[in-house]
């Protein structure tokens, strides 16, 4: 079995494959002083708990972009797992041409996406990930990284707001506003927040679209991708496991040896 490893500023994304077959998938809170040994419960537990072990595993990937976890989740790998894992670099593989100025400054969750998207589609289209950061990937209708945008993400914005607006509360739950026109201070947050981050969204991918000059298909991936998206005029479906997706075909289709 494959194991995928989506390391994020705010959470870890797990799934474990059997063939094509995404037979289960974790999400724990990214902690980048975690020892190996803590790396070895937490993801050892969702392991047991789902019916598996570590010693199904035949394979080993990860994209990250926390590098100060590398060498943890290294012993991790050695430890635990029994393998060495790859770590994937946006610039070393070779399934999409990547063509940013410096292909190396980009992420390895951004790669994974936009191939996972791509392959699904077979057409141009730019995808939106709502993570800690959002960030927007266009590929072209040949299947090539043409480059993008990232903007901060709904939650880094409202503990932004938080930190720096003295007498607004802290919002760490978010739901769709039923009015815009909102008559307290947590409901005008919300409304704020929400509202405003829909046409932030809507706003980049509508730019962003005359810019490749071609039409485009627009899919959404992240925690928040289904908030967002329920109320976006631009985004037209939510692919949930993208990352992980993305992590199978690079793992499948390289040679690392």
């Amino acid at each position: 079995m494959l194991f995928t490893m989506d390391v994020g500023n705010t959470n870890i994304n797990c799934g474990l494959w059997q063939g094509d077959d995404l037979k289960a998938e974790w999400r724990l809170s990214t902690r980048r002083e975690s020892t190996l040994d803590e790396l070895g419960l937490a993801v050892g537990g969702m392991f047991e708990g789902s019916g598996f072990s570590f010693s199904s595993v035949t394979g080993f990937i990860i994209s990250s972009v926390v590098p100060p976890m590398r060498p943890a989740l290294e012993r991790f790998g050695t430890k635990y797992v029994k393998l060495r894992p790859i770590f994937l670099e946006a610039h070393r593989q070779t399934i999409m041409p990547i063509l940013y100025k410096n292909p190396m400054e980009m992420g390895a969750d951004r790669v994974a996406v936009s191939i996972a998207a791509y392959r699904r589609l077979r057409t141009s289209v730019i995808v939106v990930d709502l993570g800690t950061a959002t960030t927007f990937d266009c590929i072209s209708r040949k299947g090539e990284h043409l480059g993008g945008a990232i903007a901060p993400g709904l939650r880094l914005s409202a503990e932004a707001l938080f930190q720096k607006a003295s007498r607004l509360p802290r919002l760490e739950l978010f739901d769709l506003p039923g009015q815009a026109m909102a008559k307290d201070t947590i409901s005008s947050l919300n409304v704020g927040l929400i509202y405003g981050y829909i046409s932030l969204v809507d706003g980049l991918v509508e730019r962003l679209k005359r810019e490749l000059g071609a039409e485009a298909r627009v899919v959404a991936t992240g925690g928040l991708a289904g908030l967002i998206a329920s109320e976006s005029q631009q985004i037209e479906e939510v692919l949930p496991d993208l990352t992980l997706e993305g992590l199978k075909i690079i793992y499948d289709e390289m040679a690392w040896q």
